[in-house]
Formats: C-alpha cells, structure tokens, sequence
C-alpha cells in the first residue's frame, strides 16, 4: 500500500460511533506495520487532518479535515444529499425512488431514482399528489407544527381508494404510528397495484419538509421486501440526520 492508501484506511476508522481512537487501534484495525502507521500519523497530524490528546492519548479527526467537509457541504445542497443516499438505497433495494416537497395542499416530485428492477412505478417530476394518501406524504405530514398542518391539510380529504384515511381522525391515528415507528407505509392507497414506503427530513437550511418514497408493484409487496425497504431508508434517514445534527 502507498502512504496515501494508508492515510486514507487510517481516517476511515472514524465514525460518529467512534471518534477517537487509540494508535494500537488504529494500527490493529488497518492491519499495518505499527512502524508504518506511526510515520503516517505523524504526516496527518502535523497537516491538521488529526487532534491528538496527550492526556487520554487518542486521536481524533482534526481541523483541517472539518474546513474541507464545510467546503464539500458548501458545493452540495441537502437535496443533492438526499438524492446521492437515495441513489443507494434504489440500486441496493432496486426499486424507483422519489424526491418531494410539498406544494400548496399536494405535494409535487422533485426527483426520480430509477432502481434496478424492470417493473417501475414512473412519476416523473413535477407530478403532483395527495400527502395524506402516501407514504412519504404523511412522513412529511408528522413533521409539521399545528400551524402548519392547519395550512397544509384540507378540512375534507380526497377519497382515493379505499385505502384512504378518510377524516383527519384516520389520518392522525396513521402519522402517530409512523412518529412512534419511525416507518411510514402505503398499499393502494392513492391507486391500486402500487405500494410504497417514506421518510421525510427538514432541509437545515431552509427548513422545507422533503420527502423520500421508494415504489413497488403490490403484487411484489413481500414481508421480505418491505423489511427490506424499510431497513434501508431507516439507514438513510439515521444517515443524514446525524450528518446534521
């Protein structure tokens, strides 16, 4: 391996789990000659892309490595974050995904992931939907304050199928589920043959509601996909949200 390889196997240890780290710790965990990490650590830490506590003697990720995660974050906005984790969890769990953001009393796609699979649920963006009759519609829906459900929820709720929260009744017993869960789930609800899974974030900066949905053919809906989905996006949210915390 070349210093840089090892530089890089080095500062992959960390994690927000784990951000601080002995050198024996570092060494056992990249599998090096321990005369070999000692000269690259050294190298990071005199560059400021390590912090080393004499008093508890670990190592932490530096200053000059959070100057350069502010300027990766400074050329990405949080809706390229999203799509990038999203990206993954289509191509891992190989269905399409959606982007969306509410828009007046619906809300409309921002952003479509093909997955893998060759059966698609296609929404393409600029599409518009009911939130209280999808996954990531009420996942966008149990983030509001009740100023903004007032504004964003109709006094009468479309009826789509009969699958659809019917009163406001129905749809807060669904949104308190999926706070308690941390899961939001749909099957024909908004048509029939499509079901789907969501989550839903605040932008940091603007503090819009985005929401993230991943679509499949009911006739797929299998415990083992579901879990599977469900698995996956429970990832992506934990993800971004410690991400910006």
């Amino acid at each position: 391996m070349s210093a840089l390889e090892d530089a890089i196997a080095i500062l992959g240890c960390f994690s927000f789990e784990e951000t601080a780290l002995t050198q024996a710790e570092l060494t056992r965990r990249v599998g090096r000659p321990k005369a070999t990490v000692s000269r690259v650590m050294k190298t990071l830490r005199d560059t400021g892309m390590l912090e080393y506590d004499s008093a508890s003697r670990l190592y932490r990720p530096g200053i000059r490595l959070f100057e350069l995660g502010q300027i990766s974050r400074a050329h990405q906005t949080f809706l390229d974050l999203v799509q990038k984790r999203l990206q993954h969890v289509c191509a891992v769990g190989g269905h399409t995904g959606y982007i969306t953001m509410f828009d007046g009393p619906q809300m409309a796609v921002l952003r479509m992931v093909r997955g893998s699979s060759p059966i698609a649920i296609a929404a393409t963006p600029g599409y518009r939907a009911w939130p209280h009759a999808t996954s990531n519609g009420r996942a966008m829906l149990s983030l509001l304050t009740d100023e903004e459900w007032r504004q964003r929820v109709p006094a009468e709720l479309p009826l789509l199928s009969k699958n659809t929260p019917r009163t406001h009744e129905e749809l807060l017993e669904r949104i308190r589920q999926i706070r308690e869960t941390g899961r939001s789930y749909s099957s024909d609800d908004s048509y029939e043959g499509v079901s789907s899974q969501g989550i839903a974030f605040r932008d940091p900066d603007s503090q819009e509601v985005i929401g993230v949905a991943i679509s499949y053919a009911t006739t797929l809906d299998t415990p083992e996909l579901k879990e599977k989905i469900g698995r996956l996006l429970d990832e992506m949210k934990r993800d971004l949200d410690r991400q910006f915390a």
